[in-house]
This record gives C-alpha cells, structure tokens and sequence, in this order.
C-alpha cells in the first residue's frame, strides 16, 4: 500500500439497535461499533502489507430515503448533553466535550467519542502524535484542513506533511503513532473524533509534540498552490452488461 493508493477495507455500516434504551444511547453504541470495526480493518490491511502505521480518508454517506446521519448524532446530543470546554491540547483556539463510553455504554468499553471545535481561524495546533491510542473521526460541520505525516515521531522534522482538505461527512482514521493537526483558517470545524482507547485528557501519555512544533500556520504558508480535483475513488452505480 502506498501513498496515495486507493484502499478498499470493505463495507462499513452505521447500525443503530433497535431496544428500548434512549435513542442517544443507542446511536453512541452504533458510532462506536462502526469505528471499532473500521479500526480493525485499517490496522489488519496495514499488517498484512507490512506496515506499522497508516491514515485514510473517506466520507460517511446516507443510502435510501429517511436517512440521516445528522439526525443520529442530534440523538446523542439531546439525550447525553455536553458542554464544550477548552483549551484544548494547550490551544485556546479548541474546545471539546467527552461522551465516555465506560460510563455510558459499560465497563466493557474502554473508548470514548468527542466532539471537538475548531474555532475560525484556528492555526496553532501543532502537529503531535497519540501514542497509545487510535482515532476514528467524522467531520460533523464546517471546512478545514487535516496535516498528517508518514515519518515516524522520533524522525519528523516537518519536513514531509501533507495537508488534505476536509469538509463536512469526511470521515478519517488513524493508528497510534501517526504525526497529524487539523486547521480551520477559514471557517469554523466541528469534529467527531473515536479515541480507542480514551487516554484520559490530562494524561501525559495523551498527547505529545514531536521535536519543535509545527503549526498548521507555516504549513499553509509554505503550500503549493490550491487545486480542484476528483478522488480517485468511484461508487459504481449502474453497469449494464455487453451484448
């Protein structure tokens, strides 16, 4: 698998249960599930081809009439209200909340689903690495950019970053170890983001900045120029046979 290679890990599906407990708790279990899963599958494939870490970048999309992914996470919301807080990761310009699954879901589960907002013009969050726990993340509203690194954390210099923009449905995931930030410069940037599993926020062991920080604010000062392109990824949709 290389950079850039288009990566097919199966069919993910967001099930929601259908039993008598309030329906946030339910679309909090169903969230879970679906980046468990897609977890497992990213660090199987990067296994198989030999590697040790690895990012990916999809989008989360609604098949059938009625179907709202928005409407799931209003769900989560109504029934388990929280309450943005910052700074967050040392940025005034961040802000979070944690449903923690041990205490929502049952000590069975050690992972918790955030929400995190990046505020307009959020540029100094700098690049840094989760050592000890993977992330699943659903971009909820806005635009901004994601910065992500294929050197290892003991060798990033920040010299091989490579800045991808997302937009509101994208989904992303990521091993432990990866070297990433994200930027909003334009617009604000809400964030669902899977920790697997939940370090707990003042942990030492959460969050660390490899060598001198990098900011998404002198990466996007020193990037190429902007372009408009299609992902190289289809869905068929139709396909007719030959005669």
């Amino acid at each position: 698998m290389l950079l850039g290679e288009v990566m097919s890990i199966g069919k993910l599906t967001l099930e929601i249960a259908t039993d008598g407990r309030p329906a946030g708790t339910r679309a909090l279990e169903g969230l879970t599930r679906l980046a468990t899963t897609a977890l497992t599958a990213l660090s199987a494939r990067l296994a198989a081809d030999g590697r040790l870490r690895g990012a990916a970048l999809s989008r989360i999309r609604g098949t059938g009439p009625g179907v709202s992914f928005g409407r799931i996470v209003a769900d989560l919301e109504r029934d388990h209200p929280v309450a943005l807080g910052g700074p967050f990761e040392n940025s005034d310009a961040v802000s979070g909340a944690i449903w923690d699954c041990r205490h929502l879901l049952g000590p069975a589960y050690s992972s918790a689903l955030l929400k995190l907002r990046f505020a307009h013009g959020a540029l100094d969050l700098p690049l840094h690495v989760h050592e000890r726990s993977d992330r699943f993340i659903i971009v909820l509203e806005g635009r901004g950019y994601f910065h992500v690194s294929d050197a290892p954390a003991d060798r990033f210099t920040g010299a091989s970053v490579r800045t991808v923009p997302v937009r509101s449905r994208d989904a992303l995931m990521f091993t432990r170890g990866v070297v990433h930030t994200f930027s909003a410069p334009d617009e604000p940037l809400v964030l669902l983001s899977f920790h697997s599993p939940f370090i707990p926020l003042e942990d030492s062991d959460q969050y660390r900045v490899p060598g001198d920080p990098v900011t998404p604010r002198k990466i996007l000062a020193e990037a190429t120029p902007a372009r408009v392109s299609c992902d190289p990824a289809w869905n068929v949709l139709a396909c007719w046979p030959g005669l």
